[in-house]
């Protein structure tokens, strides 16, 4: 989409439960298929603009337009449980149930802005039984050059003292589904990506992927996948001119084996050889995109079966992204890319 569009309210939005780092005020539609997150209106210019840079529109979610809220439609009451924030592994820090990756950097006392507009967007996380997500916040740099001084102090404090610096990206949050009931998620803070350093950063992509209910081939498949998929985002920051800053990466994947199973078959009916765990077949990035089309489908086509995704991976969060022509490829973002590559190989 070019331009931007004022997209008509749903008749019923719900919050959304699945923000993996904590976001606020992100909510859904019915359906499910789309989610709508208050923003400022960089982060709208950047989706518009992403339209005309094909190659890397493919790993952003689908953007639908611009929805202005009032605050009887933001009160819709939500029908998903509460998941509570539980301990992942024994630790000093503060659980927090509700930070907002990067941004929850900030003091409590900061007042924030209100953000007027919100973006509508393909839910990642629809067509899965039950969802796990990973958000992983790309860079050492985490502050743009219109920070103020003390935010970027702020900022380096925290890429200094985490794996942001020597890694360049750093687990912002996690939510992995771990039980046979509706409320058995597991919850990871921000102050759970925080405690690893740069030796033992694979610890917590293999809690994210191998402590659930999933086997072990399963969670291997999935890491060949994620790992296929970030070489290719490499591939595609390596030949876009753009910064950005405090971006992430959005991992899902279905975390119900039966389900899971499921997804893989069907992948393999709509084009053999694929979604074959014995022969650990590479990803299926265009099925995957495919799904994200899926939104915009007729709901009364009944002729169709319901989507089942086996994972997906998108960037996120471009509230501080710009197109940089003659300055070469983000640097700092890659580094990021890399770090998540090189990790998922050694899990896979």
């Amino acid at each position: 989409m070019s331009s931007t569009s004022q997209f008509a309210a749903p008749p019923l939005i719900k919050r959304f439960s699945h923000a993996a780092a904590g976001h606020e005020g992100v909510l859904r539609d019915e359906s499910g298929a789309l989610v709508i997150k208050p923003c400022l209106p960089k982060e709208v210019a950047f989706y518009e603009s992403a339209a005309s840079h094909t190659a890397f529109a493919k790993w952003i979610p689908t953007f639908m337009g611009t929805l202005q809220l009032n605050s009887q439609t933001t009160g819709a009451p939500s029908d998903e449980p509460s998941v509570p924030s539980v301990p992942a592994v024994a630790s000093s820090l503060p659980a927090s149930a509700s930070d907002q990756g990067e941004s929850s950097a900030r003091s409590d006392t900061t007042v924030k802005k209100p953000l007027e507009i919100s973006i509508v967007l393909s839910n990642l996380t629809f067509g899965f039984v039950k969802p796990c997500v990973m958000d992983v916040k790309l860079g050492a740099q985490l502050w743009d050059d219109e920070a103020p001084l003390e935010k970027r102090a702020r900022l380096d404090d925290v890429a200094n003292k985490t794996t942001s610096r020597p890694l360049g990206m750093r687990i912002a949050g996690m939510k992995v589904w771990k039980g046979n009931t509706k409320d058995d998620y597991q919850v990871y803070d921000k102050n759970y990506g925080r405690q690893f350093t740069a030796d033992n950063a694979i610890d917590g992509f293999k809690e994210f992927l191998f402590s659930g209910d999933l086997s072990e081939e399963q969670s291997k498949l999935l890491a060949k996948r994620f790992a296929d998929k970030a070489e290719e985002i490499q591939k595609v920051l390596e030949n876009q001119e753009s910064r950005m800053y405090s971006a992430s990466t959005l991992f899902v994947y279905e975390g119900d084996p039966d389900a899971l199973d499921q997804a893989l078959q069907l992948e393999k009916d709509k084009e053999p050889g694929k979604g074959n765990l014995a022969e650990g077949d590479d990803n299926d990035e265009d099925d995957d995109d495919d799904d994200d089309d899926d939104d915009d489908d007729d709901d009364d086509d009944e002729s169709k079966p319901p989507i089942k995704k086996v994972e997906d991976l998108k960037l996120i969060d471009f509230a501080h992204a710009s197109w940089t022509p003659g300055q070469g490829p983000d640097l700092n973002s890659i580094h990021g890319v890399k770090s998540i590559l090189s990790l998922f190989r050694e899990l896979q």
